[in-house]
Parts: C-alpha cells; structure tokens; sequence
C-alpha cells in the first residue's frame, strides 16, 4: 500500500505540472499571466472541481511542496530589498506602506463593522462586541498582501524599475505589519468578548517580539550563507549552499514558531546588501524555482473552495471591497505625498491585491484559539472568501501594472556566473622607473607618509608615496616603527636595528629614482599603528601609505587601519603588492558615485606621469536595463572629475551578479586596481563586509585602497 500511495503522489505532481503548463500555455494567449492558468487547473482538480487531487493529499503530503516554494520566493523577494537601490526611494517606500496598510484597515473595520451590524452576523450571539470584534480582525488580516503572485509574475516578464522594486518593498513591510497588528488586535478582541485569560498585553506583545527575532534570525542566516557562497567558484556547490540556506531558513523558523515568510525575506535582503554583492545563490536557485512555482500556484488554486463564496455571503465580498479600495486610496495618497508621478500613483494600489498564505495562516490562528470559538467560523469564510477573489484578479492586475508602467520586458536578461579567481602569487616585485625623473617643488606643503617594515613592501610603498607626494606638492617621508624591545634592555636607547638601515637605504633608492629625496624617520612607540598614529599628528601629513600584509593577517590590518583613520586628518591608503608593479593599465571599480571622489587623487598622481590608460568601471546591479547602463556611462563622462583625468580614459557601466568576481575578471586586462572603502567597523563591518578587502585578498595583481570616511573631506577638498 505504501507504494500506491507514493505512486499516486507523484501522478498528482505530474497531472498539476502538465495540466498547469498548459493552462498556463492557454491564459498567456489571452494576455494573462501564466500565475492565473495554473491557480484555475488547481481549481478544476481540486476538490471543488474533479477532486483528482483530494483534500487530504493536499492538506498532508503535498504541503510540503507549497512551503519550499514560499520560501524561495520569501528569499528572493529579499534580493529585491536592496538599499542602495531603495535608498533614494526609501521616503516613497514608507509612505506608500504605511498609507496602503493603514487604508485597508480603517476601511474594512469600518464598512465590515457596519455590514456586520446590518446583517446581524451571529445571530442570537450578535452584539457590538462581536461585530467589532469581527471587524478588527478582518482588518489586521486585510493588511496582509501576498507576495508570491506579485514575485512571480514580476519574474515571467521580467520586470525591473522604480515600480516593481515598490511593490515588492510594500509587500514586505505590511506583511510584518500585519503579523504585528494582528496580535495587538487578537488581544483586544479577547478583551471585548470577555475571554481573555488577563494576559492579553503578552499577547500583544508577542508578535512583535516573533518578528523581529524572525527577521533576525533570517539575518543571521543570510550573512553565513554570503561567508560560504563567496569562496565557492562552482555553481552547483552555490546551488547546494543557497538551497540548504533557504531549508534551513524556513525550517528553523517554523520549528522555533518564527515566520518562516519575514525570516527568508531577511536572509535574502542580508545576502544581497553585502558589500561584495554576489548575488549567484540568487540565480543559481533561478534554475530550481519554475517547476516548484508551477506547484505552488496549482496547489493554491486546488485548496481555493469556491463554497466559501456562498458561506460568507454580502460579508465576504464587501471585505473583498473595502479591502481593494483601502489598498488602492491608501497607496496613492501615500505615492502622491512621496511626490511620486501621476501614474505610479494610480498603478502602485493595484499590485498590492493578491492575498493568500499569511492571510490564510492568520485565519487558522483564530480558528485554533479557544477563546475566539465566537467568530472563528465568520473570519474563516470571509478571509478564504478573499483568497478565492484575489487570487483569481490580482495576478492579472500586477501584469497590467508591469506592462502599464514600462518595466515589462519580453526575454529577462540570463546572467552567467563569473569566473574563479587565480591564485594568489607568493612574492611580489617592483619593477624599475624607466620614466623620466619628477620635479619636486620648491616651497613643498608637508608630507606623504610610507609606512615601511619590510624589504619586499617598501620600496612599492616609497614609489606610491612619492607620486602622491608629486600630486600633493609634497616631500615623501619614509617611517618605520621597529618592534617593541625587551623590558631588560635600556629604555632610553633610541637607536634604531640593524635592519631599518636596510630599509631606509631600499626606499630612497626609490625615491631617487623618481628624482625625490625622502626623509627617513624611525620611531619607537608601543605598536606599529600607534606608532604611525603619533607620527601623522608630528608631521604636516597629507596622506598615509601602508602596505596591505594579504590574506593571512588581513583582519588584523583593517582593525589597525580602524585605529588610525580614527586620530589620523587623513587619507589612509593600503598598497596590496601581488604579481608586478606597473602603472599603465589602471583600473578603478566603482560602486557609488562618491568612491570616484575618493579615489581621484590617488589615480592622477598614478597617471600625471607619462602616458596611461584608466578604465573607469561602474558596478551595477545584475537586473540594471541597458538604457539606465547607457545613462550611468553618460553621468560618468559628465564628471568633472572623469575630464580632468590624464592619458586615455574609458567609462563603462556593467550589471553583474558578483562584484568582486567581475573586478577580479576585469582586473587581467590592467596592471593595477584603485578602490575606495568606507571600511564599516564592528557590527557594520560584520553585515556590509568590504568588497575591496575582499578584492584584496584574492587578487593576483597590485592593488591601491583608499580608505574613505572622516577622511573623504580632505580628498573632496584637494580634488
């Protein structure tokens, strides 16, 4: 027997994903998304059809199914919540959130409580308590939008703009919402009807506390799945990892009675707001999410039981009203406050119809609580009610909303992942200036610093530091902090070792080399950051160059550098010596309009010598249409910065899935890489990450950082 019933499983599964195919097939020929074809098979073979697929297959064996698919679209809905795309959006994001939220919940306590009053829903039991009672509930389940048909249907065409990312943000912030409000309102209801237990503050409090521990959690869990994704080079170990980390996300949620929907959300918003940005688990599980999609939506349409329609009568629809028109009026005043355009304020409402999962969930709590046995029956009808209506027109009005709105496209763009990195070569070597000698200046406004400790760093640290110094009106100086000295030896000798004099005799034959005497400095201090720190404030310091010591000791060096940009008024700049030492070929990767400011000097000193070519390359996001990758390459040419750069000069804007694996890529064409780094410290650090840093670590040639900040103002200044 247990083989029959594994076998009728699986039948079930292939009925729904043939059947759903086609009638997916059959509705995009009248123009409708393929959501609304599989949603009708599933009510055609589900109960309230032919009842192939019966009601208690669906309910304890095909379940599973429907979980795995909310969870990877409650990851991928996380991608969409990027912050550097939403930041300039982020005032229409909330108004629009809070407007449709609270819209959709005024107006359905009040035509729901009126109806219900009218009609007299519970009969003998009827009362103000209870028609209120019955109206706060509906509304906190009325803030609820699902984003499973809105996802998916913004993925069958492609979709991607200002619009689509709105959407989707609102989607995210009323779901919590509502999961919030629907406790604070249980706990009030307890309270009208008579039944609480006199803990009803706990249970107000508790969804709140569910989630933000939710979100928490998926957090937690996305900043692990980035650590791991990033070493992996091959995407079927980036499948493997990004499908355990979604498993995992909602498993842990549903086992500790989280959100499992609010902690995949945030696991995928972690991973995609790292710094480095590599979004291939993202398209990795691309490959995996159509078959279990065309499941979802066949199964839903196979739970819908159109008898609900009749059960919850005049009360069911006039939710399904006051729903719709609290959503629609509430998001367009919220957009037309946020001074959004006329017509993504008439769009906007109409994406955030559809409604199912959480809906469904919120009304099964009400169904299992003993103390709500009043108007349990009442909510059960009136949210499915909802579902079955919504279902059937919100998928269709999210296409409308695409295609209105211009964001619609009829192929999306296929993304392929980057290549590995090479290895990391073991020793570097700085390859002699054959260019002719510089000239230093006669009245020269105070130093840039080379911090040197070691012979194969510092004459590449002296030659950075001299062509900064150039550019600066400069003298390059050369510092090294020698290591602490035993307490028995004599404290007041301040003689430096033997070995600094090998040190100081490299770096200025460097700096002769580029035609620069430099002053060399040895200074005896605790540890080497201190060291520095002491002698910045001594000097007239423009600018500090430190050689990055590579991967080993890399953690190590950011929270020195932490320290010292903290007391240092400067520029810090880490040299990563890798391969050999050239200057031509200069590469500067770019992933917010500041880091060019940033970096700018640092690149003109580099190319005021002689003749080099700079490539000047802006990082986009992998979803980034070709007019807006043509509109950033305009905006870069504009920069008054980008004229006033030496040699040949190049701009170009990519979207791509990984930043550091397309840097590194790119980096083979060039001899050395020009970054700038806000650096994060502590918690920042721990979430955000640094794509140069981890650049740095991997690359296999030279690479300059420039460390950005409270330093920036300087930098601003000399540009």
């Amino acid at each position: 027997m247990g083989g029959i019933g594994e076998f009728n499983i699986i039948l079930a599964l292939g009925v729904l994903l043939a059947a759903g195919f086609a009638g997916a097939w059959l509705v995009r020929l009248l123009h409708l998304p393929s959501v609304t074809g599989y949603i009708l098979v599933g009510i055609l073979l589900g109960p309230s059809g032919l009842n192939m697929i019966r009601a208690e297959m669906l309910e304890s064996r095909l379940h599973v199914f429907t979980i795995i698919a909310l969870m990877l679209i409650a990851f991928a809905i996380g991608e969409r919540f990027e912050l550097q795309q939403l930041r300039r959006s982020a005032r229409a994001v909330t108004r629009v959130s809070l407007g449709e939220s609270l819209g959709s919940f005024v107006l359905v306590v009040l035509v729901v409580g009126l109806v219900a009053w009218r009609t007299n829903i519970g009969g003998q039991n009827a009362g103000p308590a209870l028609w209120v009672s019955v109206a706060l509930i509906c509304g906190a389940i009325a803030v609820a939008t699902a984003p499973a048909a809105t996802m998916a249907v913004f993925r069958e065409l492609g979709a991607s703009g200002p619009l689509s990312r709105l959407a989707l943000s609102s989607v995210v912030v009323n779901n919590a919402l509502s999961v919030t409000l629907f406790g604070l309102v249980v706990a009030a209801v307890k309270v009208l009807l008579g039944t609480s237990a006199g803990a009803g503050w706990m249970q107000g409090v508790l969804p709140l506390a569910t989630t933000i521990v939710s979100l928490a959690a998926g957090l937690g869990i996305g900043i692990a799945t980035d650590l791991i994704v990033h070493k992996l080079t091959h995407r079927d170990d980036v499948l493997i990892v990004a499908l355990a980390a979604v498993f995992l996300t909602g498993g842990f949620a549903s086992f500790v009675g989280l959100s499992p929907l609010l902690a995949g959300i945030a696991a995928g918003f972690a991973v995609v707001n790292r710094d480095r940005r590599d979004v291939r688990a993202f398209r990795a599980l691309n490959d995996f999410e159509p078959p279990l999609y065309g499941l979802f939506f066949a199964l839903a349409g196979a739970e819908l039981h159109l008898g609900e329609l009749l059960a919850a009568g005049a009360l069911g629809i006039t939710f399904v009203l006051a729903r719709a028109a609290g959503k629609y009026l509430g998001a367009w005043l919220g957009a037309r406050s946020a001074d959004l355009p006329r017509q993504q304020s008439s769009l906007i409402g109409l994406a955030l119809l559809p409604q199912a999962g959480l809906a469904i969930g919120l009304a099964y709590l009400v169904r299992q609580d003993p103390a709500l046995e009043m108007v349990r029956t009442i909510i059960i009808d009136v949210v499915l009610t909802s579902v079955v209506i919504n279902e059937l027109i919100g998928a269709p009005l999210v296409r409308y909303v695409a295609v209105a709105s211009g964001e619609a496209v009829t192929v999306a763009e296929e993304i392929v992942a980057t290549e590995s990195p090479r290895e990391q070569p073991s020793e570097a070597e700085i390859v002699p200036w054959t260019w002719p000698k510089l000239e230093p200046y006669s009245r020269p406004e105070g130093y840039v610093m080379a911090v040197i400790d070691n012979p194969y760093t510092a004459a590449g640290a002296v030659r950075i530091a001299t062509l900064l110094a150039h550019h600066y009106r400069a003298n390059p100086i050369a510092l090294h902090i020698p290591a602490p000295r035993p307490a028995a030896e004599d404290f007041w000798d301040d003689s430096c070792p033997v070995d600094t004099g090998r040190l100081f005799g490299i770096a200025r034959r460097e700096a002769d080399a580029l035609g620069y005497g430099l002053d060399c400095r040895c200074e005896i201090a605790e540890d080497v950051w201190s060291g520095v720190q002491q002698a910045t404030q001594a000097y007239n310091t423009q600018a500090v160059v430190v050689a990055h010591p590579g991967p080993q000791q890399a953690a190590q060096f950011c929270r020195g550098v932490d320290t010292l940009v903290r007391e240092a008024l400067c520029p810090v700049i880490a040299l990563r010596l890798a391969g050999d030492l050239h200057t031509e070929r200069i590469l500067v990767p770019i992933t917010d309009p500041d880091d060019f400011a940033i970096v700018y000097p640092v690149v003109r000193a580099l190319a005021m010598v002689m003749e080099h070519r700079i490539t000047v390359l802006r990082l986009m996001p992998p979803d980034t249409s070709d007019s807006d990758l043509a509109a950033s390459e305009d905006e870069l040419i504009a920069w008054k910065e980008c004229q006033d750069l030496p040699g040949e000069a190049y701009y170009t804007a990519v979207a791509t899935e990984s930043r550091v694996h397309h840097i590194l890529q790119t980096a083979q064409d060039h001899d050395i890489v020009v970054m700038a780094t806000g650096m994060p410290r502590g918690l920042q650090r721990l979430f955000f990450g640094s794509v140069a840093e981890d650049v740095a670590v991997r690359i296999d040639r030279p690479m300059i950082i420039v460390r950005g900040g409270i330093e920036s103002q300087t930098l601003h200044e000399s540009v």
